[in-house]
């Protein structure tokens, strides 16, 4: 039995640019909110209904935030910071699709923007449109070519789509960028084993070595011994896996080891 390899997970993309959010708590920003609104009462602007969408979102009231923010645009209707914050507010409520419009329109009033770009790709692929998606982060990494994360991101969705050439080409930069990024030594890893290179076992030695207290790294050498039928200690790696908490690894002791 042919088991998938573990790190084919999300939680190795990183997740879309935010707006800078300040330090503040909750009584600080139930203040602003107050303040704010007594301040639109006299001064209806777009800033002021910004601002307070603002502190609902970091309050947590995400749909009044979108009010302030629609109200904003209405009077502010080329304002890239309220699409921007817009875009993040909608892809927090998963509503991808307007999300995409908000990022489209940013990119519309400033087509240098990595960070619209970087967006609107996170939101693609979230509605499964992974070949726009790898267009997106293809033109956040023209305007930054040490994008580590537009790096990352694209690698994974070429992974998916079986691009591993590709794929591997970009991890190879991100491990340029950053030479400790386990992420980035297993997908590579995985990649490569997926076109039979020989040197896949390299980088998940690798992986485990940067990180020797992590399920991940063994359980998916783990599955490269056994997938391909290669020489090594994958029973010491399962147990290892399940040690650290990949329960599922038990499984495959039970098939695979003697106990």
């Amino acid at each position: 039995m042919k088991v998938s390899f573990y790190i084919i997970i999300f939680c190795s993309y990183f997740t879309s640019y935010s707006q800078d959010f300040f330090d503040t708590d909750k009584i600080e920003i139930n203040k602003q909110i107050e303040e704010l609104s007594t301040l639109i009462k006299q001064d209806p602007s777009a800033e002021n209904y910004y601002y307070r969408g603002y502190n609902y979102y970091l309050d947590n009231n995400f749909y009044d935030a979108l009010a302030d923010y629609d109200q904003a645009l209405s009077l502010s209707p080329n304002d890239f910071n309220i699409y921007f914050s817009r875009g993040n507010l909608n892809i927090k409520l998963k509503d991808y699709k307007n999300a995409i419009a908000d990022f489209s329109k940013c990119i519309s009033l400033n087509d240098q923007s990595q960070k619209a770009y970087f967006n609107r790709a996170f939101a693609k692929r979230k509605i499964f449109d992974r070949t726009g998606a790898i267009e997106d982060y293809s033109n956040s990494i023209i305007i930054n070519p040490d994008n580590l994360a537009g790096y990352q991101n694209r690698g994974l969705l070429e992974k998916e789509l079986n691009l591993h050439k590709q794929a591997i080409a970009d991890f190879d930069k991100v491990i340029a960028l950053n030479p400790k990024s386990v992420d980035a030594f297993q997908n590579r890893a995985i990649s490569k084993a997926m076109i039979n290179a020989k040197d896949a076992l390299i980088d998940f030695n690798t992986a485990v070595k940067l990180a020797p207290e992590n399920a991940e790294p063994y359980y998916n050498r783990a599955l490269y011994f056994i997938n391909f039928k290669i020489k090594g200690d994958y029973c010491s790696d399962l147990k290892k896996a399940f040690n650290f908490g990949y329960l599922q690894a038990q499984e495959l002791i039970i098939e695979h080891c003697k106990i």
